[in-house]
């Protein structure tokens, strides 16, 4: 296990023009503005340290043909890449890069910082200009291997009816934009794991196909409009009650033909900066609760909070989605100083306990000792059912390389998450139920093409290009029967290592054989990108994929289907391309019938985004 601490830059553009192909190039001045973000590093060994430092385009312009010609380190030698000027490529607007960089030292101390230096040039509108960027980065410190949580509680509040006046959400540029999150650096060299069957997409069918029945594909019938990511999360009662949201708005319906849309203004009291984005639905049937995960803005101060919110399927409709108890995480009761907010956050539930998970990003200003990396809390379901004026819950902040990181689907008796010190090992998290330790366990994988995609649309939009969650470990869930009890983890790579498009690269972990990898495998396409991948398993031990697929001439959108059919199938047809088709989708069991999954994804048209509600299985079951 290892930490890293994030840095602003020292140092950013440049800027000298050094073509004279225009009168008046001597005064110019760059529209694009390149800045250093967070530096990662991975102590490959005693002697090699790999970097991936990540570079952001913060102007109004495309820096194009961006080149590093010096690249340093203190005290040490560039080994890879060897040979200067370094092609790095173009940078969108608002767009970033991660640069990867190995030097080599006769020894690297863990726990020490090193300052990275880079400089070069870029090209904008036919003239060329210099950039220099500085980061100071930290060598992960030597952990251990079982580390205690903490415990905190919250004050349990209530509200009933929408009563509160309506305000639009607020999302702030620094969400997902702050250029502090962990970015995978280089790993040693692993023997390459063998490529799965090509796997296809089909529109969703009329009529099922012979390997899967759609019982539902329904859009809510309404859309959402903006910039931000459409994040469709949702869960189905043992009843047939759906509630979904869609980062700004939650709807519910009483079978999944119509939906009625929630404002979250009118219903909760506003916090911090007001509420924002991110939100994440579970469905616990052994105690026949919702669960509602809310992000709220960071406020004057930098901090914020997660809300969650709690209601019975009989509540939700009988108050039409606006009766609730909730009790808010504040930063402050994780982080224990005021430096940091929460982002991306992420849920699930064992046998006894529901968990809640989240990054914690620096704010402007804070104190240098202040913690970085995910965070996890969890609270007894019995807490959750009843929910008490005060309720107690446990928490532990895992490392940096976690950052972005689901939580695994189907706990049972331990929750998982992984993260990426390199891109060829994960460092895998785990919490026992019975137990206040969480455990690591580094697993070595086959190596992949880490960093931001790119994946053109027909009206040439990369959908990957915001970056972010990069290769986050998304899809997550546990597959245990008599003969199995494995952890399956899926992300997104990028084309490279064999591959000529970003596709899903997915590993199955034995639990009961030390980690061991049991197969490596991949969703891919030579023609065509898929990326977000979440991971669910039914009560027959089926892995329903719920992820996203776009270019080769065709538009992103949202596609399901079953690991080992290498077919997935569209639940809506887009229209219009993105630079930024993320953050995540869903797929959840069916409660009234959990040999089948749920899934929530969405297409994009020119009303904005279409929010799916789908239900599909194996047929007959």
């Amino acid at each position: 296990m290892s930490e890293s601490r994030f840095v602003q830059a020292h140092a950013t553009v440049v800027v000298a023009c050094l073509l004279v192909g225009t009168s008046g190039c001597a005064s110019r001045q760059p529209q694009a503005t390149l800045v250093a973000g967070a530096a990662s590093a991975s102590l490959n060994a005693a002697n090699s340290l790999a970097i991936s430092l990540l570079v952001l385009n913060q102007g109004t312009a495309d820096a194009e043909d961006v080149s590093a010609s010096s690249i340093s380190l203190d005290g040490a030698t560039l080994s890879d890449p060897m040979v200067l000027p370094y092609a790095v490529g173009t940078i969108a607007k608002d767009g970033t890069t991660a640069l990867q960089a190995t030097f080599a030292n006769s020894s690297f101390t863990p726990g020490a910082n090193y300052t990275m230096k880079v400089s070069g040039t870029f090209d904008e509108q036919g003239h060329e200009f210099k950039f220099s960027l500085e980061q100071s980065v930290q060598i992960p410190p030597t952990t251990q291997s079982s580390m205690p949580s903490k415990s905190a509680s919250s004050a349990v509040h209530s509200v009933s009816g929408a009563h509160f006046p309506h305000q639009a959400p607020n999302f702030p540029k620094e969400v997902n934009s702050s250029g502090q999150e962990w970015t995978v650096p280089n790993g040693p060299e692993q023997p390459p794991a063998p490529q799965s069957s090509q796997s296809g997409v089909q529109p969703a069918p009329s009529g099922d196909p012979g390997q899967i029945d759609f019982e539902t594909n329904n859009g809510l019938g309404f859309y959402k409009t903006g910039e931000s990511p459409n994040e469709p999360s949702g869960a189905v009662s043992s009843g047939g009650v759906t509630f979904e949201t869609a980062n700004s708005y939650g709807s519910y319906s009483n079978g999944g033909a119509t939906f009625t849309k929630i404002d979250p203004t009118t219903v909760f009291p506003q916090s911090d900066g007001g509420f924002c984005c991110d939100q994440i639905v579970q469905y616990v049937p052994g105690i026949d609760r919702f669960v509602w995960v809310m992000q709220y803005s960071a406020g004057a101060t930098g901090l914020n909070r997660y809300r969650i919110a709690v209601a019975s399927p009989a509540t939700v409709l009988s108050s039409e989605g606006k009766s609730w108890r909730y009790f808010d995480i504040a930063t402050p009761q994780v982080t224990g100083v005021s430096c940091c907010w929460f982002d991306y956050p992420d849920a699930s539930f064992g046998n006894s306990y529901f968990y809640v998970s989240g990054d914690i990003v620096k704010s402007a200003g804070a104190p240098s000792n202040s913690p970085s990396g995910r965070f996890v809390v969890r609270v007894r379901l019995s807490e959750i059912q009843s929910m008490p004026a005060q309720i107690g819950w446990d928490y532990y902040i895992s490392p940096s390389h976690t950052g972005g990181a689901h939580l695994s689907e189907n706990a049972l008796d331990e929750v998982y998450w992984a993260g990426e010190p390199n891109n060829s090992s994960f460092e895998i998290l785990g919490w026992p139920e019975s137990s206040s330790n969480v455990s690591a366990k580094s697993v070595n994988i086959a190596n992949y093409t880490q960093g931001t995609c790119s994946s053109l649309t027909p009206d040439q939009k990369n959908w990957f290009s915001h970056g972010f969650p990069r290769n986050a470990v998304l899809g997550a869930t546990r597959l245990q029967s008599r003969k199995q009890n494995e952890l399956l983890l899926a992300w997104t790579a990028c084309s490279g290592h064999g591959f000529s498009q970003p596709h899903v690269n997915w590993v199955a972990l034995d639990l009961n054989n030390d980690f061991k990898v049991i197969s490596q495998n991949q969703v891919w396409n030579a023609n065509y990108a898929y990326g977000y991948p979440a991971f669910g398993v039914n009560s027959n031990g089926d892995i329903g994929m719920s992820l996203e697929y776009g270019g080769g001439g065709n538009y992103e959108t949202h596609v399901v289907g079953f690991w080992g059919d290498f077919v997935v199938y569209g639940t809506a047809s887009s229209t219009v391309g993105t630079g930024r088709f993320g953050d995540y989708v869903t797929i959840r069991p069916y409660s009234p019938d959990t040999a089948r999954f749920a899934a929530f994804g969405y297409g994009i048209t020119n009303l904005g985004y279409n929010t799916r509600y789908v239900v599909f299985s194996r047929p007959h079951q």
